[in-house]
């Protein structure tokens, strides 16, 4: 993905060392992309917060603050504007849908034979080290760690479901068989907010898509399953095994309300523009220090932050945080309006309905990872609001029309002309 995007800019620009520059992508934001101001200003603060202030010197192995810009949230943009002005049709999406589902199923299998021990069997060989990434133990594919691989399972399972309508009998047949080795590859990544993220997608996708006869029904039985296992099950879910014990698990899980309180207190300090990007890792030292509490504060000294709201909020303030949230809401707003409308066609309403159950896995994500570390799961969200808002002309269009054919039509019977209702 990332190399298509480079060798794509690399033919639309006689100086492709300049689609980098932070004011290039900001010009292209703002003067070429209606309706992108949100983003254009986020990457403005961004670049301001980077490249103002104090350049305290980093932790020993952190990453430095350039690198979390340009991978986090630049390159996604990048995607985000080659997606939005590309010309989508119907078979370009579907392709791109038959492309993540082919790899979610990749990623699944390779996860079962992980989890089986078969290292002999996994491609590429990397993965069998376990010297290499995080996460040994669990599926975790490629990318070494299983939080973007649950992200792309998850992405793999929708895409697969909504590219069913494309085949014939046999093909849909073929899907549903292999839909179980989906959710295999995510519950295998042992993940809680891979299977919280999950749980809420699938609860999105189903009401989204499921005839109103059925939505009450099925949705009502899925909040009370949820409510039972909060009930009930709230502590195996908090301290359940994995490549470390129960125990350990558990710990992980507290370690969020160090991060919140320290956080907090680096907020109430910077609550405008914050500590700058990239500087929280230096800048939460002297916070580690308060005994006016009995958290344990200290066991946070040398990770990174485990939450991507409060690490937003930290580093770049109110501003940043509100312009991150505010384009994030834009998005899923026009994505929802999308998938609203009658007059949508199948194959945009289901892009649009992709982009907000992959929304939803990702909201989770931000709440227990820090994801600007890597291009890997920003940049497939951006890719889908990009080719959403790309196809969102077309579906403007398409309501104009339908709506004008029914305008133009006798209304000699109300009973003729029910109110229109979502399609099954």
């Amino acid at each position: 993905m990332i190399w298509s995007t480079v060798c794509r800019f690399c033919f639309i620009s006689k100086n492709p060392f300049r689609v980098f520059s932070p004011v290039k992508i900001l010009s292209l934001a703002v003067d070429q992309l209606k309706g992108g101001r949100p983003l254009a200003g986020f990457l403005g603060v961004l670049v301001v917060s980077l490249f103002t202030g104090e350049q305290a010197a980093g932790l020993k192995g952190e990453v430095p603050p350039h690198w979390r810009f340009l991978a986090g949230y630049l390159m996604p943009a990048v995607i985000y504007w080659i997606a939005r002005q590309s010309k989508l049709t119907e078979r370009r999406v579907y392709g791109v849908l038959a492309a993540l589902a082919g790899l979610g199923l990749y990623l699944s299998l390779t996860g079962l034979l992980e989890v089986a021990g078969q290292w002999s069997l996994v491609f590429p060989r990397h993965i069998a080290d376990p010297k290499l990434g995080l996460h040994f133990g669990r599926a975790r594919g490629p990318m070494l760690q299983s939080v973007s691989f649950g992200t792309f399972v998850c992405a793999g399972l929708f895409s697969a479901w909504f590219w069913r309508d494309r085949l014939n009998r046999l093909g849909q047949v073929a899907i549903c068989l292999v839909l179980p080795l989906f959710a295999a590859g995510i519950f295998f990544s042992y993940t809680r907010s891979v299977w919280m993220g999950a749980a809420l997608a699938v609860f999105v996708v189903a009401a989204l898509t499921l005839h109103r006869s059925w939505r009450p029904l099925v949705l009502g039985g899925m909040i009370g399953a949820a409510v039972l296992l909060v009930t009930f099950k709230s502590d195996a879910f908090l301290g359940f095994q994995r490549e470390y014990s129960a125990n350990e698990t558990r710990d992980s899980a507290s370690l969020r309300v160090s991060f919140a309180y320290v956080s907090w207190q680096m907020f109430l300090d910077r609550p405008i523009l914050g500590c700058g990007l990239g500087r929280f890792a230096q800048e939460k030292l002297p916070y580690l220090s308060d005994r006016s509490t009995a958290i344990p504060l200290e066991r946070i000294r040398t990770l990174v932050h485990h939450n991507h709201y409060l690490s937003l909020l930290t580093e770049t303030g109110f501003i940043g945080f509100s312009l991150f949230i505010g384009m994030i809401g834009v998005w899923a707003v026009d994505a929802w309006k999308m998938v609203r409308h009658t007059g949508t066609p199948d194959w945009i309403r289901g892009i649009a309905v992709l982009f907000l159950a992959m929304l939803s896995v990702i909201l989770f994500q931000w709440m227990g990872h820090e994801l600007s570390y890597s291009p890997i799961d920003h940049s497939l969200l951006f890719l889908l609001a990009g080719m959403t808002a790309g196809l969102r002309p077309q579906a403007f269009r398409v309501q104009q029309e339908s709506l004008a054919q029914r305008a133009a039509e006798p209304h000699a019977d109300d009973v003729n002309h029910p109110l229109p209702v979502l399609p099954v």
